[in-house]
């Protein structure tokens, strides 16, 4: 069991290897990214973006310079380099998950650590995200460094000025990566938190001027270098059309308010009834017993409410929230007494796992014209 957990990030990309060299680069969004780099890379720009010749200030700047520099690299786009970007973040969510549940002694038992990895490795838009193409598993990378560098700050661990400056460069390379909601989960979760704590006054401490020296500096010279090269309109663009007007009336992906309760679902899946089940159920019968475990609660349930109360709305966005989920409800589990419910939504999974593998291959010899028989064979 130890040498397992040990090697377990290494096992897990052995499993997702074989996709990310034999699957092609998707129509949506992967052949947009990848045409937009090029623009870029013919343009000679570096933080202003064109897509067909239209300006396209959607999306920061790291993850297109991750994949501009696929193109320097090797003349071309590669699957495997620009899928790597978004496996190894999550295989490094995974390990700082691990490891703040060892530091914490929240989960001792190896058997319940390892449980833990394996369930967020493979949780429905988790698992997806370890595939695609996207910038929402490094955002979601920066976003847990940044939260756990505020814990460990509540927790006095460290050296507090050398934190504080870490915690500002994790919430701006968020912010770097996909935008607004970088700044967002890093503001309010520990907020929130400390008004649960009682503890409100001492904001300010983790929130102090070395992290707002930090975010100001770094994203006045973002923003500086985009006026430069993209002049007033683009920055327009990029500060208020992208955040202001996605969030109030949004003028792309408007969902009502209940649009999450909805998707929680299939983003969940195959542990939705059990990951939603146990924890409302820990919070109807108070089973939180630690500062990481309300702070981990209080991370899921203020962000679901955050993004619930913007206008644009995707189900992807919930993704910063699944680690926390994950690892808490694992948490929990130890707290509750075997019944039928538990066993049976236990159960649910392992049977779908199970029939993965015969289904793929039925899949593949009876319907070679498939998605999956023409990618996986």
């Amino acid at each position: 069991m130890k040498k397992l957990e040990k090697y377990l990030p290494l096992l897990v990309l052995i499993a997702f290897l074989p996709i990310l060299v034999f699957r092609d680069f998707s129509i949506s969004n992967e052949l947009r990214y990848l045409s937009i780099a090029d623009e870029a890379l013919r343009n000679g720009h570096i933080f202003t973006f064109t897509n067909n010749g239209l300006p396209y200030a959607d999306k920061p700047p790291l993850y297109l310079w991750i994949v501009m520099l696929g193109k320097l690299v090797f003349g071309t786009h590669y699957m495997w380099f620009i899928g790597l970007f978004s496996l190894v973040p999550a295989l490094l969510i995974m390990r700082i998950m691990r490891n703040w549940i060892i530091a914490d002694c929240t989960l001792p038992e190896k058997e319940w650590r390892l449980t833990s990895q394996l369930m967020l490795i493979t949780c429905g838009m988790f698992l997806g995200l370890n595939i695609f193409v996207r910038m929402d598993t490094l955002m979601c990378l920066f976003i847990l460094l940044a939260l756990r560098t505020f814990f460990r700050m509540y927790q006095g661990r460290g050296n507090h000025k050398k934190q504080s400056l870490l915690f500002g460069l994790w919430v701006f390379l968020a912010v770097f990566t996909k935008g607004p909601v970088g700044i967002l989960m890093p503001l309010f979760c520990p907020l929130v938190f400390l008004l649960f704590k009682r503890e409100g006054r001492t904001f300010f401490r983790y929130w102090n001027a070395r992290v707002w020296a930090v975010l100001l500096l770094l994203c006045g010279l973002w923003f500086l270098m985009v006026y430069l090269e993209g002049g007033t309109e683009y920055l327009d663009n990029l500060l208020f059309h992208q955040t202001r007007d996605r969030a109030v009336n949004a003028f792309h992906h408007k969902k009502p308010f209940y649009y999450y309760l909805v998707q929680i679902w299939p983003c969940l899946a195959p542990y939705s009834l059990l990951l939603i089940g146990v924890w409302l159920a820990a919070l109807a019968k108070r089973r939180f017993t630690s500062d990481t475990e309300h702070f981990w609660s209080i991370t899921v349930l203020t962000t679901f409410v955050m993004l619930s109360a913007v206008s644009g709305k995707l189900a992807v966005y919930l993704a910063p929230i699944i680690p926390f989920l994950v690892f808490l409800v694992v948490s929990l589990l130890r707290k509750f007494q075997k019944s039928v419910w538990i066993n049976a939504t236990v159960a649910l999974p392992a049977l779908l796992f199970a029939a993965a593998l015969p289904a793929l291959f039925y899949l593949a010899n009876y319907n070679e014209m498939t998605y999956v028989g023409q990618v996986l064979f």
